[in-house]
């Protein structure tokens, strides 16, 4: 055989089985690349790897709910989420781990409108977890009070109080955005929408209702407190807000002493409305090195204004004054007269004082019996002041701005003399009123439930008879007065937490204190829910619909994450 018959026998069979061999690899190499194509896809699609990528997709979102809550409670504008926390968390985590961790935070969506809905959808959540709770038959009571906001919008507050595992609990029961001109009836008719209609609740729970005096709430022409309470059946009490009856009180007072006020309420308004007087006079306190180098402007609504402004133009009378004789003013006049002078130390005493009465009663939880402390107090502190002044030796220690003055000041006797006189006629006239906001006789079914304020201090029955109680109430006093247990829990507890953990042992008792305690005496959670309101609607914002806002910024409840989660991966349902 030839070479060249070899070498075409060999490629004539053998050189097949190679081209053939060759065909087959390159066949077997694409079975390869499909397999393992296959091989990838059923890996991807493997429940393990969903459930990573739904854990990552379920954190993200978790973390944009977390997020929105979080600017909600801080009353934070709803684009601070992607202009200044992500970018500040994603700095964050760059220092101090990688660019690839930082990177993840973008997959969590903090848009505007992403955590504008993120917080109405938490708000809808806060707002069933309340409802379902009063749904259940539970007393609740209601405080409630109007005022507008910042586009000079009506806006109804409500705040309720209800019964809650082992205590009191405080929330913001609905927040209603009111047409411009609006009756006593028409606000009725927005709660008993809201109220019934909506949260399916029953008035006949409601045990009390607190508001303010204001003519839209109980004038004759309103009405609205009076369908409130015929709507209860008559079974709720209305509480006139302690805190605004205070404030009524404090505007008695005689036309000499406001005439005080008022001028120096136009001193502080020369010298704050021009802002070259108000930067003079600070450069002035500075170089002088006095403790305060501003004024303070006088707001009638803000109750505590008065004390202040005028502590603050007494403290710097005499930079005042000299400042006022430079820029040539007629109002230095006013501080060469030393009656007026002496008035003023005087008021700003009483006003602080009124004011630390007022701070007293403000706040969360507090109950009536601690407010119907520091009326009475008061009123027996200005009974004592009277007769202090009224003496052969008239003290002025109550006033130590008043007595500083007297003592580091010549003062002619005819002038203290009627100053006194004016002093004990404001004293006179501040008890009286006090007297009229607050009669004895509508304290007088709280000093008959003293022994709810302190059952163990009757430990013998004669005091337990004296107490008119039923025979049932008598015999559980008597038990209760004796258990050295409960003695203990009544130290460490509060007064309502107190009575509730023994509801069950002692059923009359409990149920008689709790119903006493239960209605607000304030609306000082409507006032402190306006003041959020103003950080909330801004001439910025004043299109915003601040309900669903409110109602997270204020919320006792906390929000069930796992149920918010499971909404959002289940909608329908």
């Amino acid at each position: 055989m030839t070479p060249e018959s070899r070498d075409t026998t060999d490629l004539s069979p053998g050189g097949t089985q190679e081209m053939e061999g060759i065909v087959i690899v390159k066949v077997e190499e694409e079975d390869e690349e499909d397999h393992f194509q296959k091989e990838r896809n059923k890996v991807e699609s493997s429940p393990q790897v969903l459930s990573r990528s739904t854990t990552m997709n379920e954190r993200a979102l978790l973390s944009s709910y977390l997020v929105a809550y979080r600017v909600a409670k801080e009353k934070m504008a709803h684009t601070a989420a992607e202009k200044i926390i992500l970018p500040a968390c994603m700095d964050m985590v760059r220092t101090i781990f990688d660019d690839k961790s930082a990177d993840k935070l973008r997959t969590i969506p903090l848009s505007d409108n992403t955590i504008s809905r993120r917080i109405c959808t938490i708000a809808k959540h806060l707002e069933a977890m309340l409802i379902t709770r009063l749904q259940s038959g539970i007393d609740f009571a209601i405080q409630l009070d109007e005022s507008t906001d910042i586009a000079s919008c009506p806006t109804l507050l409500v705040y309720v109080r209800y019964v809650w595992q082992d205590d009191f609990v405080e929330d913001l029961l609905c927040c209603l955005n009111l047409n411009s001109h609006i009756t006593g009836l028409d606000l009725f008719t927005e709660l008993e929408n809201c109220l019934v209609g909506q949260y399916k609740l029953n008035w006949k729970h409601c045990k009390g209702i607190s508001s303010d005096g204001t003519a839209n709430m109980t004038g004759k022409h309103s009405r609205l407190t009076e369908k409130l309470l015929e709507a209860t059946l008559n079974n709720a009490v209305w509480n006139h807000c302690f805190i605004h009856r205070e404030a009524l009180v404090s505007k008695e007072i005689s036309p000499s002493l406001m005439d005080v006020l008022k001028n120096a309420v136009k001193i502080v308004n020369f010298i704050k409305g021009s802002s070259l007087n108000s930067r003079l006079l600070e450069i002035f306190c500075s170089e002088i090195g006095v403790n305060h180098t501003h004024l303070l402007f006088h707001t009638e609504v803000r109750w505590l204004s008065q004390g202040k402004v005028l502590s603050r133009v007494y403290e710097l009378r005499n930079e005042i004054y000299i400042f006022l004789v430079e820029k040539q003013s007629h109002l230095a006049n006013i501080f060469e007269d030393d009656i007026w002078v002496t008035k003023l130390a005087y008021l700003s005493d009483i006003f602080g004082i009124l004011n630390e009465l007022s701070l007293k009663m403000q706040g969360k939880n507090n109950d009536i019996f601690q407010y119907l402390e520091h009326i009475l107090g008061f009123q027996k502190t200005l009974l004592l002041w009277q007769a202090r002044l009224k003496s052969n030796r008239p003290s002025y220690y109550m006033f130590p701005t008043l007595l500083q003055h007297i003592e580091e000041n010549i003062i002619n006797e005819d002038c203290l003399k009627e100053i006194k006189l004016e002093i004990l006629f404001h004293l006179t006239s501040l008890s009286q009123t006090f007297n009229y906001y607050f009669p004895e006789e509508k304290f007088e079914s709280l000093k008959e439930n003293i022994w709810m304020k302190d059952p163990f201090a009757f430990q013998n029955p004669e005091s337990i008879i004296e107490l008119n109680l039923e025979p049932e109430e008598e015999n559980e006093l008597l038990q209760l007065s004796s258990s050295f247990t409960l003695k203990n829990y009544y130290k460490i507890l509060s007064l309502s937490a107190f009575w509730i953990k023994i509801k069950d042992d002692f059923p009359l008792l409990s149920r008689k204190s709790i119903l006493l305690l239960l209605p607000f005496t304030t609306t000082y959670l409507c006032e402190l829910g306006f003041s959020i309101l103003t950080r909330l609607k801004t001439k910025k914002r004043n299109r915003l619909n601040s309900a669903p806002d409110m109602r997270v910024a204020l919320s006792s409840c906390v929000p069930d994450w796992k149920e918010l989660m499971n909404r959002q991966a289940h909608p329908s349902h």
